[in-house]
């Protein structure tokens, strides 16, 4: 069977406020913007080298935002202590370093609670 799918386009994290989310995840993980549609709800942001956006989309009026009890995805950081740090810094609540094997990693919250991770190994 032929390949269908090239990549994935975008990951969309739905938040009770856009304004709010999309400041946070440009000052503390040092997103940048690549587009917004305000009126429709959606602020896409590029991570970094990575072709695949973040996409914020706010939830409906009177609908709840859900989070997961596990880690939506992971982002990878060359310099792990480095990450944990600034996110420590900048007053994000980080949890400690753990190590497994090969790989590191720590989990942290973004203003609607939704998990975030962040690992290093070496490839």
């Amino acid at each position: 069977m032929p390949q269908l799918f090239a990549r994935i386009d975008t990951i969309f994290l739905t938040v009770s406020n856009l304004e709010r989310s999309t400041d946070w995840y440009v000052k503390h993980l040092g997103f940048q913007v690549r587009w917004q549609m305000e009126e429709a709800g959606y602020t896409a942001l590029d991570i970094g080298s990575g072709e695949t956006p973040l996409t914020l989309a706010r939830a409906a009026k009177g609908v709840e935002v859900r989070t997961s009890g596990h880690c939506v995805f992971n982002l990878f950081a060359a310099d792990l202590q480095r990450a944990h740090e600034s996110l420590t810094a900048g007053g994000v609540d980080v949890d400690p370093i753990q190590r497994d094997e090969n790989v590191e990693w720590f989990e942290f919250r973004d203003p609607d609670g939704h998990i975030l991770g962040v690992c290093h190994f070496d490839s």
